[in-house]
């Protein structure tokens, strides 16, 4: 149940950003393209990177005075986010097809996963974090924090919502990407699963089974090229722009946590700021910093899996006994595997995994 509320909310947020150009097909239960939604949806995409243009700048007048080239931070953030909008918007429209049959399988994907009901709890809970809670808590405490920077005389409810509208577009899309990988990862470890059954089965004597252990393993080795084509085509379409967006999650936590300790903590100027957003602001450090860490652990754990997969499979290879068309899957699967380790490379800059998590400690030492 949480699975499928969490991807429902995430694409109805994708359809009400603009990311979602497609007539969605009850009946058929899939995405189908239909001509007026691809223009609509573009418009509206590159409407919400106008309205930040428009409203996304900083007030000159606030409670407390800003720190260093907090302007200028600010401007460059507002630069990448609505540029990674008209990307997206692009990428849409070059990518159309491909997006619609990703959309799709990530559905059936989802409602397949559902039906089994062998997903466990904690994995359904990491789901609803990432696609439900930190995108609502997210924006709404940006919307908090300008509510709270601004003098009462000057507060524009509009604008305080509007502040930030583009980062909407900009989370719906890598969460998109997010639930595609969570997909094939859980793919990925029921293929390990069965790989460690087929395993047992070999070595029990006198197993009576339907299908031949050299078939079962022929239909492994075939789930696992599709999910492997699956994960290269989710690439191309989303590398670029989830790139663009980890360059502003680093930003944040760059920004947030150099303004916590010397502005909010230090008083050289003489003036305390309120305790409202020394909290704010660490609460933006816990949930940017949680959100950083779950995408860049998801994209680590697609490599993971596939590494315990060719692990599994040279398990097999050294049990005795076995016909010579197992052992010439057992090859071809081997041979799959050193050609298509899953490593989430984005936009060809560099690899997501917890290498990445320690740069950035570096970094921030």
């Amino acid at each position: 149940m949480l699975l499928l509320f969490s991807l429902y909310f995430n694409l109805l947020l994708s359809y009400a950003a603009g990311l979602v150009p497609f007539r969605y097909n009850f009946r058929k239960r899939r995405f189908d393209t239909c001509k007026p939604f691809v223009p609509v949806a573009t418009v509206l995409l590159l409407l919400f990177a106008a309205v930040q243009y428009r409203l996304g700048r900083l007030p000159e007048r606030m409670k407390i005075p800003k720190v260093g080239m907090q302007d200028i931070i600010h401007a460059v953030e507002n630069l990448v986010l609505n540029g990674n909008c008209v990307l997206i918007a692009v990428q849409q429209l070059l990518f159309l097809e491909t997006y619609r049959q990703l959309l799709t399988d990530l559905l059936a994907g989802v409602r397949a996963l559902a039906r089994r009901t062998t997903v466990a709890l904690g994995e359904q809970v990491q789901l609803l974090v990432q696609l439900v809670l930190l995108p609502c808590a997210t924006y709404t405490l940006h919307v908090s924090v300008y509510i709270t920077l601004i003098e009462w005389a000057e507060i524009s409810i509009v604008q305080a919502v509007l502040f930030m509208v583009s980062l909407i577009p900009n989370i719906a899309h890598v969460n998109n990407f997010y639930a595609l990988l969570f997909v094939q990862r859980l793919t990925l470890g029921e293929i390990n699963d069965m790989l460690a059954d087929l395993w047992t089965i070999c070595i029990r004597p006198g197993a009576n089974e339907l299908l031949p252990p050299s078939r079962r393993l022929q239909l492994h080795l075939q789930q696992y090229q599709q999910c492997a084509g699956s994960v290269q085509k989710i690439l191309p379409y989303y590398s670029l722009s989830v790139a663009l967006y980890l360059l502003i999650l680093f930003q944040e936590l760059m920004s947030k946590f150099f303004y916590q300790f010397t502005h909010f903590y230090t008083l050289s100027l003489g003036n305390p700021s309120p305790h409202i957003l020394e909290a704010m602001g660490t609460m933006m450090i816990l949930m940017y910093g949680m959100y950083t860490a779950q995408l860049i652990a998801e994209c680590y754990a697609i490599s993971e899996k596939s590494q315990k997969i060719k692990s599994t499979v040279h398990r097999l290879s050294l049990i005795p006994g076995q016909d010579r068309y197992f052992h010439a899957t057992i090859n071809t699967f081997l041979l799959s595997l050193n050609h298509s380790m899953l490593k989430i490379n984005i936009a060809g800059m560099f690899t997501m995994d917890f290498e990445l998590l320690t740069g950035m400690q570096l970094t921030f030492q």
